[in-house]
């Protein structure tokens, strides 16, 4: 009969989520306490008064299957007996748990045997269980003397020593059908068994909880460097630059690719090797051994199960990581200032990690299944079928991501890594799911990177539909043998930054966005000299403000009306882009043009942005005192807004282009800057890159004493000779002039 504390009990602890909410070992408990899930585990297979005879159904779990009902076990007043007995003898002298304690595990536990589920409600409160198992002991002991329980006890196990005169259990498949107490030693491995796994379990939850917070903080805790006063003007710390953070880790190569690669720079190398060590080390180290135990016969066997399992783990705070860092909304880049581009390559090394974490999780768990024998069966479960798909899904991401795919064949690059991402994310919630539903909290971590990454589209989406349509007139620039376009998207107004826009009307693929440099903001007064048409010729018209008509061509105010820039709505300015033509969109973009009469071609355009993809470069040019920018090709859209916003700072344009025609197209920005920038142009020829920057740091007039702000945009050639020769002068020259960097590139 229920007593009426039993359902306040229950009551009162149903609403809370069993055995905490979380991480093992960060809010959630596997055994607690140890001692009574040791001895439920001895006894879980043995058949009740109330196991159904012929049921096929698994109440366990896939390694530890159960054929009595959850139910059964809290109806059974010999199994309630058995376990109070077994609660009173061993828990005393092993964990000592408080009363509570028990009463919590009695009141939620003995029905599943693992995690609490408080709906199977026991017939006996514990004290009754005991007071009746304590009857059960005395009638045995009147019958027979008390003796001292012998047992086979495996080398290196030292059980306790117990007397009862009840009859021992050591577990099995046989019937309990009369109050026991559970051997010594069976107990003993379970405790053992059960120990080990929760404190290795939680160490799994602690190296992936790590490795995440550390890849995660680091750029912060390095970023505010920049915080710290006079530093961006000491010649120490622009030596230290100079030698340990912008230099290519190997040779002068960074941007340009060596033999299929991104070689990272030596500040970029010093994350990346931190990480790699931190992986390594947190993989091998520390586990907890005890041998001998129940489940695992070995210390090789054990040995590899928990690597295995560790591995799995860390894969997975590697993978949050990885997440965050190729977000181009991620807070991080706000904080930090750091580079879209330095967190892009860090997020290839994370996932490099988290591959190789994968790998070994799938190999080592593999190989414990072959030694123990159940391979043939653990193959046929649902639970690894999905982790195969992961694995599989997770190491093709490297081959799909190699990066003469990714120049040539960005937009199926693009394709191919979200979809077996997302693959990789199903595969891996249905490989946890199969096996501990949502018992065990390894689905947090798959919740948190598909929550990033859902997030991060949310807000793409969001920003486009905020900005709304607009309209792009795309021109093939002249005199570049239709190598460069032009991109005039009316009625928007950015002024710096990378925008990713997208063509709905261009192809099928009417999803895809693609990254282009804010050129300039042109006022609606300007826009004649993009579309030159015949202007209003009739003195007595009134003067109007019209939209582009609809052959893209722009009638703007007589010469007798006079409008100023700053009296121009926003809506009438349109922003301006350039763009090298090369395959995917761009390629499109200049074919749709050219086969215009005009070499022009108007389409709808939604737009994602514009973002500091270099970080805040303004305040970055803030310290400086003069700014010098070496551009190359369309490499000179990033540096035209930062010149325009320079104000009074002594600024210096040296632009090289491969065609005439884009220096020509740009020619009126460039005429309006030359009042407050040294503007120098070459065509088809480079700047002495050594000549110009040892001008500016080592032979100046020594008039600026503040550090000099140098900014390269252009192809990877340029700007890996940029900061080699940057580097190298600044690192050799003592009297060389502080400097800031600023690599001006986006690439993947």
């Amino acid at each position: 009969m229920l007593k009426p504390r039993i359902f306040l009990l229950s009551a009162l602890i149903a609403v809370a989520h069993a055995d905490g909410t979380g991480l093992i070992g960060y809010g959630k408990t596997l055994y607690n306490p140890t001692c009574t899930f040791a001895y439920r585990s001895v006894i879980r297979k043995q058949t009740l008064s109330y196991t159904p005879s012929s049921s096929m159904e698994n109440h366990g779990t896939a390694h530890n299957p159960v054929s009595t009902p959850p139910k059964c076990f809290v109806q059974d007043a010999v199994f309630l007996k058995t376990m109070a007995l077994c609660i009173d003898v061993y828990c005393s002298l092993s964990d000592g748990p408080k009363k509570a304690l028990v009463e919590d595990y009695w009141a939620g536990h003995l029905g599943t045997g693992t995690l609490g589920d408080y709906q199977y409600v026991p017939v006996l409160s514990y004290d009754e269980a005991l007071a009746g198992a304590r009857r059960d002991e005395d009638a045995a002991r009147e019958r027979n003397a008390t003796k001292p329980i012998a047992a086979s006890v495996p080398k290196g196990l030292v059980p306790y020593k117990i007397s009862s005169p009840l009859a021992i259990t050591t577990g099995g498949s046989g019937a309990l059908n009369s109050t026991r107490l559970v051997s010594p030693v069976q107990w003993q491995l379970q405790y053992n068994y059960l120990s080990d796994f929760e404190v290795n379990e939680k160490g799994h939850s602690t190296m992936a909880i790590t490795i995440a917070l550390v890849a995660i903080l680091l750029p912060i805790a390095l970023s505010l460097l920049r915080f710290v006063p006079g530093l961006a003007a000491s010649h120490r710390w622009n030596r230290l630059k100079s030698i340990l953070v912008h230099p290519s880790t190997l040779g002068k190569h960074h941007r340009e690719p060596v033999a299929g690669g991104v070689i990272p720079t030596r500040g970029q190398s010093l994350y990346i090797l931190l990480i790699s060590l931190l992986n390594l080390i947190l993989l091998v180290a520390p586990y907890t051994i005890t041998q001998p135990q129940a489940s695992f016969t070995t210390r090789g066997r054990q040995l590899t199960s928990i690597i295995g399992n560790r591995a799995g783990s860390m894969a997975m705070g590697n993978v949050v990581a990885l997440f965050l860092f190729s977000s181009r909304n991620s807070v991080l880049m706000y904080i930090t200032d750091w580079s879209y581009g330095t967190y892009l390559l860090l997020h290839r090394w994370l996932g490099y990690w988290a591959v190789i974490h994968t790998i070994i999780h799938s190999a080592m768990l593999w190989s414990y299944y072959v030694k123990v024998g159940t391979y043939s069966a653990e193959v046929l479960r649902l639970y690894w079928v999905w982790g195969i798909v992961a694995t599989v899904a997770m190491c093709a991401i490297i081959p799909f991501s190699l990066l003469k795919l990714r120049q040539k064949f960005y937009e199926f690059f693009i394709v191919s890594h979200i979809a077996l991402s997302l693959l990789f994310l199903v595969a891996y919630y249905y490989h946890i799911w199969y096996v501990y539903t949502y018992n065990w909290g390894y689905e947090i971590w798959m919740f948190a990177a598909a929550g990033m990454w859902a997030v991060e589209r949310l807000v793409r989406v969001g920003r486009m539909a905020l900005r709304g349509s607009s309209t792009t007139v795309v021109s093939v620039v002249p005199d570049t043998d239709g190598e460069y376009i032009q991109l005039e998207v009316e009625g928007k107004d950015f002024k710096a930054g990378v925008a990713y826009l997208c063509f709905p009307t261009l192809s099928w693929r009417f999803w895809e966005t693609h990254p282009f440099s804010v050129s300039d903001a042109i006022p609606y007064s300007q826009q004649s000299a993009l579309h030159p048409t015949p202007s209003l010729s009739t003195s007595d018209q009134s003067p109007t403000l019209n939209s582009a008509d609809e052959k893209g061509a722009t009638i703007h105010a007589t010469a007798s009306t006079v409008v100023s820039d700053a009296e121009i709505p926003a809506r009438h300015h349109s922003t301006l882009f350039f763009a090298r033509a090369r395959s995917g969109v761009t390629k499109a973009l200049t074919a749709r043009a050219s086969t215009s009469s005009s070499h022009q071609v108007r389409l709808r355009v939604l737009i994602d942005g514009p973002y500091n993809h270099s970080g805040r470069v303004e305040s970055q040019i803030a310290q400086c005192s003069s700014v010098l920018c070496i551009a190359g090709g369309v490499g000179i859209t990033a540096c035209l807004p930062l010149l325009k916003q320079g104000g009074t700072k002594d600024s210096k344009l040296f632009w090289s282009s491969r065609k005439p025609g884009l220096i020509n197209a740009l020619k009126p920005t460039l005429t309006a800057l030359a009042t407050n920038v040294k503007v120098e142009t070459l065509v088809g020829q480079r700047f002495d890159i050594n000549a110009i920057l040892r001008q500016e740091l080592v032979d100046h007039d020594g008039v600026h004493v503040g550090p000099l702000a140098i900014l390269v945009s252009g192809p990877p050639g340029l700007a890996d000779d940029v900061r080699y020769e940057v580097t190298r002068i600044a690192g050799s020259e003592k009297q060389s002039r502080a400097y800031v960097l600023i690599d001006e590139a986006f690439g993947w």
